[in-house]
């Protein structure tokens, strides 16, 4: 196993996408028990959560019709539903975003690297740091989503102030200048978006493996440590979110069809299973960026 381990790490560095999936599975099936703890006790609330807002939203309509109402007042012309609904999911599932999903990466983390340092795995040894490590990640999430939301308020900035530049070039049709500005403003502000959950994919593991780093200094180690592999830790952040999103889209669908009640612990196991394997992936990326 030691010598297994050496040989992969020796050869780390010269990983694409495809063979840090694989490593990443090679890695969850050496200690399956572990991860499939982690999966269980950590990550599913996470996805319970997620699949309780759906829940609510579809059978209580009128749950988001308040938050409808202050995004038609903040814009002329009234946007679709997803903002209201986005709000939903986001005040369900913060709670166990900012404490169960924060001990499962922290956990998920420590097993590989403790897989990589040829340290035996204890479940309870495991926990036990991972809720040490658990003030830093916390620390780490707060600052990227300072980020995000400077971001964000740009965007909104753009979109307030653009139209009315647009109009002194003699363009008066309000519905153009928005559309125009989303245009303009709408791919830039995707792309730095990508990059900085990322980055935060990456500053998350720095955090937890490196004691001496959190929040703004995690993320700006990050930056510069994925000099050159961006573009890898972007088709990772894809795959995971599309796997994310699909497993979302068929508990959406079996909804609005009917759901029977043994499809919703698979499907909360499947989405667990998902975040684990992308934490799993992020930290082997982490010692590519590292050889």
């Amino acid at each position: 196993m030691a010598r297994r381990t050496t040989q992969v790490l020796d050869s780390i560095y010269l990983m694409n996408t495809v063979e840090i999936f694989r490593e990443s599975i090679r890695v969850i099936l050496l200690h399956p028990t572990h991860f499939h703890s982690i999966s269980v006790f950590l990550f599913s609330p996470l996805p319970v959560s997620l699949f309780l807002s759906h829940f609510l939203l579809h059978h209580f309509p009128q749950i988001p019709s308040s938050a409808i109402t202050i995004t038609d007042n903040l814009f002329i012309y009234g946007l679709p539903n997803f903002p209201s609904k986005t709000l939903v999911h986001i005040i369900v599932c913060t709670p166990s975003s900012i404490t169960f999903s924060l001990l499962g990466r922290a956990a998920t983390i420590q097993a590989v690297s403790d897989s990589y340092n040829g340290i035996h795995l204890d479940g309870r040894r495991l926990f036990m740091r991972s809720g040490l490590a658990w003030i830093k990640l916390l620390h780490t999430r707060s600052w990227e989503l300072l980020v995000i939301l400077g971001l964000f308020g740009a965007m909104v900035v753009g979109l307030a102030v653009a139209p009315k530049m647009l109009y002194t070039f003699g363009i008066s049709s309000v519905g153009m200048g928005f559309w125009g500005v989303v245009g303009l403003l709408g791919i830039p502000f995707c792309v730095m978006f990508a990059h900085v959950m990322v980055v935060g994919n990456m500053a998350n593991v720095i955090a937890v493996l490196e004691s001496e780093c959190d929040g703004l200094g995690s993320l700006w180690k990050a930056k510069k440590l994925m000099e050159g592999r961006r573009q890898t830790g972007l088709m990772m952040a894809l795959l995971s979110n599309i796997g994310l999103r699909v497993v979302e889209c068929v508990f959406e669908l079996r909804i609005c069809r009917g759901i029977c009640m043994w499809e919703i612990p698979v499907l909360i196991s499947m989405y667990s299973s998902v975040l684990v394997l992308e934490t799993v992936m992020n930290v082997v990326l982490y010692y590519a960026c590292k050889s």
